[in-house]
């Protein structure tokens, strides 16, 4: 139990840092916008969430959810950063985070239903073979 709560700190502290860091480089650099101390707070509440919702799925035993979650994170800041580079028509901050947002969900709920039919699976070859 000692290890589960040591990797629960870890994947938290791990999932918001480095969400924090491409929010504020992909911000502040690929966008070009100026940092103020309101978007670093809004950054920051936006990383602890995702790094809660990480930590969850990981103690919850969810890790197919968990690395489909990571990865449609991964998706979504890759794809916010393109947006990022790609748009000029004044409305990137905005398209970048929808298209963050809908990556994440994408990831979550694709995690979920994976889950979910392995757990059916696993429940009908138990029935099978009693």
């Amino acid at each position: 139990m000692k290890n589960r709560n040591i990797y629960f700190w870890v994947i938290w502290i791990a999932v918001t840092a480095v969400s924090f860091s491409l929010f504020f480089f992909e911000v502040g650099y690929v966008l070009g916008s100026s940092i103020t101390l309101q978007n670093m707070i809004a950054y920051l509440v936006l990383s602890l969430v995702f790094g809660v919702v990480s930590s969850t799925l990981y103690l919850l035993n969810l890790r197919i959810v968990l690395w489909v979650f990571l990865a449609g994170l991964a998706v979504g800041f890759f794809e916010m950063a393109l947006v990022f580079l790609g748009s000029a028509s004044g409305w990137e901050d905005l398209v970048g985070l929808i298209t963050l947002f809908t990556w994440m969900t994408i990831g979550l709920c694709a995690g979920a239903a994976v889950q979910l039919i392995r757990y059916l699976f696993k429940v009908r070859s138990q029935r099978r073979r009693n």
